[in-house]
């Protein structure tokens, strides 16, 4: 019997073939030397890359006042994840919702390069700012809606990118003037007010402001208070500062608006930054209800003094003065008296003595002495 071809190696089927084999064995005979020969060839080379970039995937837009900031993550790698070789280009598209034309008309409102990308740098974070002044100003539009193309040097794309939209709502005029002034209970806060603007769509919308504080010199500010917004000035008094520290403030306008299920705020600029040193110069109130009472005990005589206590945050105690006849009155504590009793040991029989109190706060603020009362000690 006769091996079939495919077990013969190539050297005995070439010779095979000299000898006159027929059609069959021929075409098994090519069809093995192809296979043979064909072991270890590489295959067909792969098609170049398109060099379109990917997609942006992570736009955010937010609007403060009339401007817009665009922030997004710059492409590294084309569509066939190949890394980005030749500078291509990034489109800033910005498309605007009517309620007389949905249908979105994007057009290039700015434009950034795209630089080729190296291997193991990461994407680099880009950002475009747009102004809706004359938008705003023109009216008819409820939403601008942005995208940002990345585009390769033929201006090729891949895939739609996300889209990040804003409320064309108006906002409150920006106050150009924050006071801010020490008063005995803290910091008051005041500023101009001008008329809440016209709304002209059909998106809800609410007014407020809010009253911004940092302390001098520090990082990170805070909210101290939210005021819907009216047509008459505001004064507010921030309670929560400490004295003797320096404070800057200023005001923030603030749309808050909702449409259907959507709901969401605008700010308007910042107001100009005050700064204010939190000096408190103001004396607590004056004491009342002072009594005196002549009292007797094992260890001696002495005249008994009560009155209503205080009730500020930052009382430090007590200063009790005394006089006889027309004298002027002499404190007669060493230290500040800490409850609101005092006894006088220092007295003599048959003396009448006039007594009053004052107040001091933490920072030696002292209030007015209160109305005199009298006691007379008894002649022994």
């Amino acid at each position: 019997m006769i091996p079939h071809p495919l077990h013969y190696g190539l050297n005995e089927l070439r010779l095979l073939r000299r000898r006159g084999f027929g059609i069959l064995e021929k075409a098994i005979l090519t069809l093995t030397i192809i296979t043979l020969t064909g072991c270890g060839v590489p295959g067909a080379p792969l098609p170049p890359s398109t060099g379109i970039p990917k997609f942006v995937g992570d736009l955010r837009a937010v609007r403060k006042g009339d401007t817009v900031t665009l922030t997004w993550t710059m492409p590294k790698e084309t569509s066939d994840g190949e890394l980005i070789r030749k500078q291509g280009k990034m489109l800033v598209q910005r498309a605007l919702i009517s309620p007389h034309d949905p249908v979105l008309h994007f057009q290039t409102v700015s434009e950034q390069p795209l630089e080729p990308a190296l291997k193991n740098e990461r994407g680099a974070q880009a950002t475009a700012k747009d102004s809706l002044t004359d938008v705003l100003r023109s009216g008819g539009a409820e939403f601008a809606v942005y995208s940002v193309l990345a585009q390769n040097r033929n201006g090729k794309s891949f895939g739609l990118p996300n889209r990040a939209t804003v409320p064309l709502v108006p906002t409150l005029p920006t106050p150009q003037k924050v006071q801010a002034e020490p008063v005995p209970t803290g910091i008051r806060i005041s500023w101009d007010q001008a008329w809440p603007p016209k709304n002209e769509t059909q998106i809800n919308a609410q007014y407020v402001y809010r009253i911004m504080r940092k302390l001098e010199g520090a990082s990170d500010s805070a909210m101290v208070k939210q005021v819907s917004a009216g047509n008459e000035a505001i004064v507010f008094v921030d309670d929560g500062i400490e004295w003797e520290k320096t404070y800057q403030y200023w005001v923030v306008p603030v749309t808050l608006w909702q449409a259907g299920n959507h709901k969401g705020e605008v700010e308007s600029d910042d107001s100009p930054v005050t700064t204010v040193f939190a000096h408190d110069i103001f004396p607590p109130a004056t004491p009342s209800g002072v009594q005196a009472v002549y009292s007797e005990a094992a260890s001696g005589s002495f005249i008994d003094l009560t009155w209503t206590p205080n009730s500020e945050p930052d009382l430090a105690g007590y200063n009790v003065y005394r006089h006889v006849g027309s004298e002027l009155p002499v404190k007669i504590n060493s230290e500040l008296v800490k409850t609101p009793r005092f006894a006088d040991p220092g007295i003599q029989a048959g003396m009448k003595y006039f007594y009053s109190v004052s107040t001091v706060d933490l920072r030696g603020n002292e209030s007015g002495k209160s109305e005199e009362t009298s006691e007379t000690v008894p002649k022994e």
